[in-house]
């Protein structure tokens, strides 16, 4: 019997499904043409739509994208990766490449230089966004500085124990627990062939005394003292790495969404029709965009005040928040932060509070604007925060990404898409 594959989970089955009706549209254009003029279809606008989109490259990275995490799993999961929703697709492939190439040895390397002390503080922000995390963030971010300092002897074991009482937690079974399932509908990470796969092997029984470098983070061995050579870093990469994927599941878990929910509709020929043409308009944004060469105080002010930015650009959304922030405002902040954070509706004003309510925002100026790609732009600003009796300086850069109407990345200028915070850094100046 064959193991069930990623690829066929509704998400993913559904863009690839979505793909191949636009190539049976297009095919049965000349058929369907007189019937569209009888209906009143502008049949011209149409045919224009349908020349203009490279259906055959369309679909082919459709299905190159959509057999990434199968093939991705079935070449590292025995060794501790797996792939999940906040993994970085062109970092997989390229890990993918280079093992198929012969080198697993090296695809294994590459994938601990992508866990880097960045990588991994920004995925641990992530983590907040599971509300049973939270109390263990303390933790967590000393397990950080740790592994920013190459104490991986001591970050590893902790990692581990919050992981698994992060799954004892949500389903009173732990992580490495013999009779616990996670698996969830409809997701990457919690697939059978994903976080299952990692408890399996984690969770080996490990008997005897071993001095040996070894590089899989197990559980029982490590925790019990019998593995005294998990003190490395792939360990404590691949460590750091089951936690971020297994957030995928526990965010499901907290939405009561690890079952499949009753089936939608199909869309409609008219649905796919727009959606046909707001793809050939997204093509022509991306093509015609460019990253803007912007100059503090001579392109866009460097005052404080949002309405005197252009709307609908990243330096104005960051302004609009700076400004709730600084009277207190942490309901409309609330709206400002990235859905991708997958902070709870219902949470994400306690959890804006608890982030930025221990300083008082004085005033702010922007420093610097780098427009990295069509729909993310990272902005460097100066605060000014009253902490306790004294006034600091502080350099805080947020990265910000624009997010269309459907809750996916859209690139700047489409219609309904709003720009969002979703990582910062502040540190003092």
């Amino acid at each position: 019997m064959c193991k069930p594959l990623i690829k066929d989970i509704p998400s993913i089955k559904k863009i690839l499904e979505d793909t191949k009706n636009i190539v049976t549209f297009k095919q049965s254009m000349p058929f369907l043409r007189p019937f569209f003029k009888i209906l009143g279809v502008n049949v011209e606008e149409l045919d224009s739509i349908l020349a203009g989109s490279n259906v055959d490259e369309l679909v082919r990275q459709a299905r190159e994208l959509a057999n990434i995490p199968d093939r991705f799993n079935s070449i590292f999961a025995d060794r501790g990766w797996i792939i999940y929703d906040l993994m970085n697709l062109e970092v997989a492939k390229a890990a993918i490449e280079k093992a198929e190439a012969g080198d697993l040895d090296q695809a294994e390397a590459y994938l601990v230089d992508y866990y880097s002390v960045e990588t991994a503080k920004w995925k641990l922000q992530t983590m907040d966004g599971v509300e049973a995390f939270r109390l263990r963030m303390p933790l967590a971010q000393k397990a950080l500085k740790d592994y920013e300092e190459e104490r991986y002897h001591a970050c590893i074991p902790v990692v581990l124990a919050l992981l698994d009482g992060l799954v004892q937690e949500l389903q009173q079974k732990g992580f490495f627990s013999e009779s616990v399932n996670l698996e969830a509908w409809d997701s990457i990470a919690a697939h059978s062939q994903g976080l299952m796969a990692l408890n399996n092997i984690f969770k080996k029984g490990r008997y005897k005394t071993t001095t040996e470098q070894i590089t899989i983070p197990y559980r029982n061995g490590i925790l019990h003292g019998m593995d005294l050579g998990y003190d490395n870093k792939i360990v404590a990469a691949k460590t750091w790495a089951a936690l971020f994927a297994t957030r995928d599941w526990a965010i499901k878990a907290e939405k009561g969404l690890l079952t499949a929910p009753p089936e939608e509709t199909e869309k409609t020929l008219g649905e796919l029709l727009q959606q046909l043409k707001e793809n050939e308009d997204d093509k022509k944004k991306l093509e015609q965009w460019k990253p803007r060469n912007i100059e503090i105080g001579i392109d866009i002010p460097q005052t404080e005040e949002p309405e005197l930015f252009t709307d609908g650009t990243p330096e104005r959304r960051l302004a609009e928040y700076l400004k709730y922030w600084k009277v207190k405002n942490y309901g409309y902040m609330a709206r400002y932060i990235s859905p991708m954070l997958g902070v709870p509706d219902k949470r994400r004003i306690t959890w804006i509070r608890d982030v930025s309510g221990f300083e008082i925002l004085e005033s702010f100026i922007f420093i610097a604007i780098n427009d990295e790609a069509p729909a993310i732009s990272n902005i460097q600003t100066e605060l000014v925060l009253q902490e306790q009796d004294k006034k600091v300086k502080k350099i805080a850069k947020f990265r910000m990404i624009n997010v269309g109407s459907d809750g996916n990345p859209a690139v700047r200028g489409k219609p309904n898409s709003e720009w969002f915070i979703t990582k910062w850094d502040i540190s003092h100046n």
